[in-house]
């Protein structure tokens, strides 16, 4: 099912169960915005949410298993007849006897190609090792506190999509720069400890405690936070977050 009928379908679903976004959002740990996008038309959910989603909804999907086979029989029959012709096209240029000098120079063109594709693929790879991610994120967490504390609102924009949200209360660019400003007019934190990190190829999932002590006094509070991470543009970035009410 491709969208915008996807969209429609949950739509649907929800709205037989009784459910509002605002609550299947809680039941699928997604923000408002993200649900209305989905709705809406306007993307199209991996796998996995769609799956949370659904299971919230008490929906099971049927067909997948025999779609999925479908379309992997019919792309085994194009890589297939692809291949065929890309080696019979490598045989004849393999072949020196003609064309010598153009054909030369098409296999060092091609060479040079897929040394450079490999070595971004490499590179890209690498980027997304789990002891990486996590690196990346501990070293995030320390500049998150710094910039919190100092009042650098802007500098701790950086971490966040433009689209990011703060889970049933807000999202947005200027959503976050005005909720930032006024919870660091409230506290500053003594510590980010990370529970736990999952990393799945370009998400990552970190479960949390924080610490903080209020600006005006009144002693020091803890609890956990949970915040999704995507890998977007070259850099891990925060796009949904949700924490213990302060």
């Amino acid at each position: 099912m491709n969208q915008p009928d996807l969209g429609r379908k949950i739509a649907e679903l929800r709205k037989a169960k009784g459910f509002t976004q605002e609550e299947l959002v809680e039941k699928c740990n997604l923000s408002v915005r993200t649900l209305q996008r989905i709705e809406s038309g306007e993307v199209t959910p991996r796998s996995y949410t769609l799956k949370i989603i659904f299971a919230a909804l008490d929906y099971q999907i049927h067909d997948t298993s025999e779609s999925t086979a479908s379309w992997f029989s019919k792309s085994i029959a194009v890589i297939s007849d692809w291949i065929g012709q890309f080696y019979n096209s490598v045989i004849d240029l393999f072949n020196l006897k003609t064309n010598t000098m153009k054909k030369v120079s098409i296999l060092s063109a091609t060479i040079l190609v897929l040394s450079l594709v490999l070595i971004s693929i490499c590179t890209e790879s690498k980027a997304q090792k789990p002891t990486d991610v996590i690196k990346t994120i501990h070293a995030s967490n320390k500049n998150y506190i710094l910039w919190f504390n100092n009042g650098q609102i802007d500098s701790v924009l950086t971490q966040f999509r433009d689209d990011a949200c703060v889970v049933a209360k807000g999202c947005g660019k200027k959503f976050m720069q005005d909720f930032l400003k006024s919870e660091s007019e409230r506290y500053k934190f003594k510590e980010l400890s990370i529970i736990s990190i999952n990393v799945s190829d370009t998400i990552a999932v970190e479960k949390g405690r924080w610490v903080i002590s209020l600006n005006a006094g009144g002693g020091v509070f803890t609890g956990e936070y949970l915040t999704e991470w995507h890998y977007s543009g070259k850099k891990w970035l925060m796009v949904n977050t949700i924490s213990d009410s302060k």
